[in-house]
């Protein structure tokens, strides 16, 4: 199943000959890594589970694990294009790669317990670029996990619901701190940037009315005695949608201001709505038809003083 997904997303790639795949341990293994480089030319580095990479001759994990072994001690193996390593950071680290190797080696600095202090242990090439190209998903699920929005629920897709808002959350914050040090500006914390939030949510109260996916249909003159529909509210005060008054031939009742005593008619159509609107010196109504309405409070009942008991 895992590796089914890589394929899935890997065909959403535009150029996918000689372009390079990075992942973690859950979809790592040595069919995937040969069936990549053989059909696509595609090139993998990955971390992997020890049982995903097909038995090679390494260093074992209890062999690996032990204190007489240092830290930055590595074993790999490569055969056919395909490269598998064991490396020893604070555990053992499992790699297979069909792009970059061990070499150039470099040094990456680590704590040691003992000394109470850093130490420079040696690191391969592949762990610099996996570390590299991976650092942004692994900062991505703490900066979401650090105030996880707190929804408890028996349905699962209520939980998917909150995780894509503390995902939104943080990759906003993420950009409005990349801006905010181009400016030369202190950012703000993240804890305050998400209750910013939450706080112009629960008081902006005169919010849009939601976009309509589709847009509307070219206007088509109409017949003697055939009526327009009246828009919908979603459409008529949709103020993202350029609302613009046209001018059309036919003379048509206007769908704001005429009665069945009283008629209007004009030449005038909103390019949206699609319904003609009054747009003359003495009435303007293709003003009038789109203003918003305001929010309509009830009266609450008038309270009489009661006389206080002597």
């Amino acid at each position: 199943m895992s590796s089914k997904l890589v394929l899935v997303l890997a065909k959403t790639i535009q150029v996918l000959k000689n372009s390079t795949i990075y992942a973690d341990n859950y979809f790592t293994s040595i069919q995937l890594v040969e069936f990549l480089r053989d059909k696509y030319q595609c090139r993998y580095v990955g971390t992997a589970r020890p049982n995903r990479i097909g038995n090679p001759p390494l260093m074992s994990k209890k062999e690996m694990e032990k204190k007489s072994t240092p830290r930055g001690t590595l074993d790999y193996v490569s055969c056919n294009g395909v490269f598998a390593m064991c490396w020893k950071d604070n555990k053992q680290v499992t790699v297979l790669s069909s792009d970059a190797g061990v070499e150039p080696l470099s040094t990456a600095k680590r704590w040691n317990k003992d000394t109470r202090k850093k130490v420079e242990i040696q690191c391969p090439a592949v762990i610099k670029e996996y570390n590299g190209k991976m650092g942004g998903i692994d900062k991505s699920d703490m900066l979401t996990h650090l105030y996880k929005t707190p929804m408890k629920s028996r349905r699962w897709y209520i939980r998917l619901y909150g995780y894509i808002i503390d995902l939104c959350t943080s990759n906003a914050w993420v950009l409005y701190k990349r801006d905010a040090i181009a400016l030369l500006e202190k950012p703000m914390p993240l804890k305050d940037f998400q209750l910013k939030i939450s706080t112009f949510a629960r008081t902006y109260k005169n919010r849009p009315t939601r976009m309509l996916r589709n847009t509307p249909e070219p206007f088509v003159l109409l017949r003697k005695g055939q009526r327009t529909s009246r828009p919908s509210d979603n459409l008529r005060y949709d103020y993202s949608k350029f609302h613009c008054p046209e001018f059309v031939n036919q003379r048509m009742t206007c769908k704001f201001c005429s009665t069945k005593d009283d008629i209007h008619r004009s030449r005038w159509i909103c390019n949206v709505c699609k319904v003609a609107l009054c747009l003359n010196d003495s009435r303007n109504c293709f003003q009038d038809f789109h203003a918003a309405p305001l929010p309509h409070r009830p009266l609450r009942p008038h309270r009489t003083q009661r006389p206080l008991h002597q």
